[in-house]
């Protein structure tokens, strides 16, 4: 039996405790915050096959029914996509709380020990090895650190550049976000809009869901949104869905959500990472639930096999090999598209969608992960056809076929088994390739430049 320590209380982390106490090992995880002071104050959508995936029962009431999602361009006056859900698609909708209390019970029940009020400071370290975490009151000793403190985690950002953990989040890794529940005001409403995205800026969206009781409002953008701007954008949207109210009920907190692809490496003697702690988020969405909980289930399983318990990094690579062939090489595609849209301005973003160059059926697949590795170049392509009277448009598009030719080359680089030295050099061929896609200001210096 192994002393296993899961350093905060996300939802990856919970997933991957219960486990790992139901193979028999003493596992105990440690919250900076009270009990009911743990999940955000909203409902959640995401997969019900992660799920599956982990073997966990769905409660009744938590299935529902897919979102139609419309895409609204900034201009009223061009006409807005519609998404309907995939055929067979099975969706969770689940207030977080309600998940976090769900999920906590279960690892409960499975003899995981949850100690709240705890700060995370750092990990403690020893020669080539993470053996604990530091909190405010005491060092804690363990046989393998689990890391789901989140995009912000102190022990992530504690480890030795040897490691080759990156520490810090980029700018344009994360997203803005402000979201408040609102009221909802007496009337009927299209029941076919029930999820809405606006297009408000060139780098920034708002999501409006309406529920039977409310209105779910997510304002999200690249750079910091002030509060008169959030005011403005709350207007606007109450204005076009009447049935909204501006009588805020809770939420109304600024946050900020993690977008970018997954850690090149995320496991070393003793740590393994799971969840936001690794940015195991959903590009497209900004929501990891469903990514978190398969990896917590792949992070256990990978765990369990190792009879010896020393939890190298050698063995907790097949934990980081099979997130990367099961999730992680899907989720980098959909950050690579995700990456081209600060190339676009919102005026660029309504002339797409007027010329119809993206269809309903090709945003679903995007959104949910339908598209295989080796539909994309081609389907760009085809999209590259249309586009004889903007080449604007082409020349971006071409640069999306480059960088996901590029990928499917670095994909083949990832080690198959983990020494110190092949995990530095994926992680500088993986970080350098996202680094020459994603940062907006070569924007600019290409408008400078032409």
């Amino acid at each position: 039996m192994s002393e296993i320590t899961v350093a905060g209380a996300g939802i990856g982390g919970i997933v991957a405790a219960m486990k790992l106490a139901q193979a028999g090992h003493s596992v105990t995880v440690y919250e900076k915050n009270r009990f009911e002071d743990c999940g955000y104050e909203q409902k959640d959508s995401f997969d019900a096959s992660a799920m599956d995936y982990a073997g966990i029962e769905i409660p009744e009431g938590y299935i529902a029914p897919g979102n139609e999602i419309t895409f609204f361009p900034i201009d009223d006056n061009v006409a807005p996509l519609k998404m309907p859900s995939p055929e067979g698609y099975k969706n969770i909708t689940v207030e977080r709380k309600a998940l976090f209390a769900y999920l906590t019970g279960l690892a409960a029940e499975a003899g995981v020990k949850f100690v709240y009020e705890t700060e995370i400071l750092a990990p403690v370290i020893l020669g080539s090895r993470v053996c604990g975490i530091k909190t405010a009151d005491k060092t804690i000793y363990s046989d393998l650190v689990i890391d789901a403190c989140g995009m912000n985690s102190p022990l992530r950002k504690g480890l030795p550049a040897w490691m080759s953990v990156d520490k810090d989040a980029e700018r344009y890794d994360y997203l803005y976000a402000y979201r408040a529940i609102f009221d909802r005001k007496e009337g009927d409403f299209d029941t076919g809009e029930r999820y809405k995205i606006y297009v408000h800026s060139d780098t920034g969206f708002t999501w409006i869901i309406t529920e039977d009781d409310c209105v779910d409002v997510l304002i999200v953008d690249f750079n910091e949104i002030p509060f008169p701007k959030i005011a403005d954008e709350l207007h606007r949207v109450s204005e076009r869905n009447p049935h909204m109210g501006l009588n805020l009920i809770r939420n109304g907190k600024f946050m900020q959500i993690p977008v970018r692809q997954p850690l090149a490496v995320f496991v070393a003697d003793g740590y393994a990472a799971v969840g936001d702690s690794a940015f195991m988020t959903y590009a497209a969405k900004g929501s990891g639930i469903a990514y978190s909980i398969k990896a917590g289930t792949i992070l256990a399983r990978a765990a369990a096999e190792d009879k010896d318990g020393l939890y190298e990094a050698e063995t907790l690579w097949k934990y980081e090999k099979d997130f990367f062939y099961e999730v992680g090489f899907d989720a980098c595609r959909i950050a690579l598209i995700k990456n081209l849209l600060p190339y676009f301005t919102a005026d660029e973003i309504n002339e797409i969608f007027s010329k119809k160059l993206v269809t309903s059926e090709e945003t679903e697949k995007l959104l949910t992960g339908g598209f295989r590795k080796t539909e994309l170049p081609g389907l760009i392509k085809d999209k590259i056809k249309l586009l004889g009277d903007v080449p604007e448009f082409r020349s971006q598009l071409l640069m999306l076929i480059g960088w996901l030719g590029k990928f499917a080359l670095l994909d083949s680089f990832f080690p198959a088994k983990y020494t110190r030295e092949d995990a530095a050099k994926w992680s500088e061929r993986y970080n350098r390739f996202f680094e020459s896609t994603g940062n907006p200001a070569r924007r600019e210096e290409q408008t400078e430049a032409e």
